[in-house]
């Protein structure tokens, strides 16, 4: 079963997820609030494997550096690695989401019915992006409605919601 837990961090309150199946642990965006994340992960004594960044802005990544150095065999995962990926027990899918950068991936554990979409999918809205991407976001936004409708996706700000309640009410999924 995988469990995911959300630590929110920073004054941006970033949603860093702490994603396991057991012990075996995958750390997506650590924020920057490292002690809240080593607490969580020590008081759970859990075996991370895997940090996942949807991409590099400072809110996600502030304390990328720490983990790596506390988590020294955990595989670093992001824009330069794609497609199907295994760190068992997971399995999960890398999808391209430019757009609010061009570094920006989403994290689709399809077994699960989960993604994490990181500033590209938000709640009701999407992350920002500069003019000269918006032919890349709408790109990105295209592949996104092809994603089963059941599936959770969890931010990298504000709440989670479905596939399918964004493909319904998100104003700039409409008519993608």
């Amino acid at each position: 079963m995988l469990n995911i837990e959300c630590l929110v961090t920073g004054y941006l309150e970033e949603n860093c997820y702490i994603v396991s199946i057991g012990e075996k642990t995958l750390i997506v965006d650590p924020g920057d609030d490292e002690e809240t994340i080593l607490d969580f992960i020590k008081e759970n004594k859990l075996d991370v494997i895997g940090i996942l960044i949807t991409h590099h802005h400072f809110d996600h990544v502030g304390a990328l550096k720490r983990m790596q150095s506390e988590f020294p065999v955990a595989k670093l995962i992001d824009y330069k690695n794609n497609g199907d990926i295994s760190l068992p027990p997971f399995i999960f899918k890398i999808i391209e989401t430019n757009g609010h950068t061009m570094d920006s991936v989403s994290f689709y554990f399809d077994e699960y019915d989960v993604i994490f979409t990181g500033d590209f999918v938000f709640k009701g809205t999407i992350g920002n992006y500069k003019e000269d991407a918006e032919d890349e976001m709408i790109k990105s936004l295209k592949v996104f409605k092809y994603i089963p409708k059941e599936v959770s996706v969890y931010p990298g700000h504000g709440a989670p919601t479905t596939v399918g309640d964004e493909l319904e009410n998100n104003p700039f999924l409409k008519g993608i």
